[in-house]
């Protein structure tokens, strides 16, 4: 695995980026660009539980592009470490809420970082074909869909268990006053995700983001689309799902690998 590292800079912040690429026999002209984002760049690209995306892509001759989310990994200010056991899911997400409680928005943080890693890339001429999709579980669900809101270059995103609401994460609604959660669900950026390829799936009795959420964000969507888009226009899909609480099981995360390998594929010779 070739892996360059550089760095940006975002909002006044350093961060670290790592760029995945395949061996230079498999690049071709119609490479794509995957942003793979789990909570750190070393579980998206290293972690079999956390990786699933980034084998795929690079052995289909594809770039890997990650970096650590706000407050995670190498971004954990000193003195907002919560009291949680090591490799806790959910321990940074009380120092996001902290966060934007004080008015440092980590989801915008997040939007300025993709846009400021994106840059670098097509600097270094990745992707060839110009095409860039997202990956992202859970929380990186949420973060890359307000980036593909936002940056018009992210063509597709796929998000296994997304967050949609962030006022029904206990760690984050702990902290966080209700009326300013309230704006951050992602239905508020159905209008600017229109023309993007959306694949969620989200467990039957997922109480942790949120099943009802989920599936009313997504029909808010395709109802949108469909009033907007050519008759016909297919881009999404909602898979609703037989697996425990929140748990995308590996089927449905390298399901949503495969949708992005279609986007990335398609219209290429």
């Amino acid at each position: 695995m070739n892996i360059t590292e550089f760095t940006i800079n975002s909002r006044g912040e350093e961060v670290t980026c790592w760029l995945v690429s395949p061996d230079p026999s498999k690049t071709k002209e119609n490479s794509s660009l995957l942003l793979n984002i789990s909570a750190t760049r070393h579980f998206a690209i290293h972690d079999p539980g956390q990786n699933h995306p980034t084998r795929p892509f690079i052995d289909a001759g594809h770039h890997v592009l990650t970096f650590d989310l706000p407050h995670h990994g190498d971004r954990i200010a000193k003195d907002s470490i919560e009291a949680t056991p090591p490799g806790a899911a959910n321990g940074n997400i009380r120092a996001m809420s902290k966060a934007f409680t004080a008015g440092n928005d980590p989801f915008k943080q997040f939007v300025s970082d993709g846009m400021a890693a994106i840059d670098a890339c097509l600097e270094r001429g990745v992707p060839e074909n110009g095409k860039i999709v997202g990956y992202g579980v859970s929380r990186a669900a949420y973060c890359l869909l307000r980036l593909a809101a936002e940056d018009p270059r992210v063509n597709a995103v796929a998000g296994p268990s997304p967050v949609t609401d962030w006022a029904v994460i206990e760690e984050f609604a702990d902290h966080a006053d209700p009326a300013q959660t309230a704006a951050l669900q992602i239905e508020n950026w159905v209008d600017q995700l229109i023309n993007k390829a959306v694949y969620l799936c989200i467990g039957s009795q997922d109480d942790v983001v949120s099943t009802k959420s989920c599936v009313q964000f997504a029909m808010k969507l395709f109802d949108k689309q469909q009033s907007v888009l050519p008759e016909g226009t297919l881009l999404n899909r909602l898979h609703v799902v037989d697996t425990p609480s929140h748990s995308p099981g590996q089927y449905w995360r390298l399901d949503a690998t495969r949708f992005l390998l279609d986007v990335c594929h398609s219209g290429n010779s």
